[in-house]
């Protein structure tokens, strides 16, 4: 196995971060931030849920996103003011690209008479903040609790248009061929690795193809109950587009990159009924072959402009590759997008249904749609 091919970088950040077994080393850059208090109502997409009011509370920063400070605080109410459920604990990871962060927590206190049998303390949670100003932030969450995966410096999509309050996303942004630029407040910085440092070459005795546990509906809400079919005006969740860049990575400075995405979810139907195919390439600039792979997506949900698709490479110029589990984060944003990506590779972070990275590399060609919640 070559250098190159040790593990997964946690792109995003300026140096190379494995997720393999090592603990990561990162470089102090442009600082994370990710901050506020806001509150919306659940919509019918939470099914018995619909109509309570919840509110998030956020303090996080970080130059190493593993070793953030912070804290966090959510609460969820009936509409008659009766508590289900509040919690608060510590910051455990920070990542923010652009608008967009993940911040990972444990829970260090809870009380939770809407869900007595639950145990809240010691159990982590992901959430996703989507900052959009007066356009209105989002939020997504992943809960522990209740036996949801969570991995490093993963989230979900923001599925939940935030009322009232507001939060603030600070981080760094990669720029189109080197080019920096910000978006959000954020500095600039090196943030992408090249699709071959986590998987050409790579040997695998093929990936796990089941479903992960609790992943099949991306969201739990606060207190109970998973992310159900939308009401009437469910127009279902699309992800599509087709995008091109180079690597600015050393190891593969300016090698062409390819990413295809057609995924879709039918209006009224759960997130791991998703339907579509992937398709990403990674060449030299001589045009040489690094890595050609397809296959199906199992998991789809779209919140804001943020989505987030899981699916199985089918299909693979090394057949070794053939069973991954592959994740793929888009930002359809309005300057310009970003995707983010994760192998599900030996030894490395798992891909969970419906979760990803902070979307982080900017292309230089094509573009994504995103539509759903």
């Amino acid at each position: 196995m070559t250098r190159t091919t040790r593990g997964l970088l946690v792109a995003g950040l300026t140096t190379a971060a494995v997720l393999a077994g090592v603990t990561p080393a990162f470089a102090a850059e442009a600082p994370i931030r990710i901050s506020g208090s806001a509150g919306g109502t659940l919509g019918p997409e939470f099914g018995s849920m619909a109509g309570d009011p919840v509110r998030f509370e956020i303090e996080a920063s970080a130059t190493d996103p593993m070793q953030p400070t912070g804290h966090f605080k959510v609460t969820h109410h009936k509409p008659d003011g009766a508590l289900l459920a509040r919690f608060s604990g510590e910051v455990t990871g920070a990542h923010a690209v652009g608008q967009v962060g993940v911040v990972n927590g444990k829970i260090t206190w809870a009380e939770h008479p809407g869900a007595p049998q639950v145990e809240f303390v010691g159990k982590p949670i992901s959430l996703t903040v989507q900052d959009e100003g007066a356009r209105g932030d989002r939020i997504g969450w992943v809960w522990g609790f209740f036996g949801q995966p969570v991995s490093r410096l993963q989230g979900t999509a923001p599925v939940l248009r935030l009322r009232d309050g507001d939060f603030s996303v600070r981080g760094p942004v990669p720029g189109v061929d080197g080019a920096d630029k910000t978006s959000g407040g954020g500095g600039g910085g090196r943030a992408d690795k090249a699709f071959g440092d986590g998987l050409a070459g790579q040997a695998s005795g093929g990936g796990a193809t089941d479903k992960t546990s609790g992943g099949g509906r991306a969201n739990k809400t606060v207190a109970g109950g998973g992310l159900a079919a939308a009401g009437g005006g469910d127009r279902g969740h699309v992800l599509a587009g087709t995008v091109r860049g180079t690597s600015k990575d050393p190891v593969f400075l300016n090698d062409p990159l390819m990413f295809s995405v057609r995924a879709a979810v039918a209006p009224g139907s759960t997130p791991d009924s998703a339907t579509g195919r992937f398709h990403v390439t990674h060449h030299k600039p001589d045009g040489a072959l690094v890595a050609d792979f397809s296959g199906d997506i199992t998991c789809l949900v779209v919140g804001g402009r943020v989505g987030m698709a899981t699916g199985v490479v089918r299909a693979s110029a090394d057949p070794a590759h053939v069973g991954l589990r592959v994740s793929f984060s888009v930002y359809d944003g309005a300057r310009g997008d970003r995707i983010g990506w994760l192998w599900g590779l030996p030894g490395s972070e798992p891909v969970h249904d419906c979760q990803g990275f902070s979307p982080f590399f900017t292309p230089s060609a094509g573009g994504f749609l995103a539509r759903g919640l």
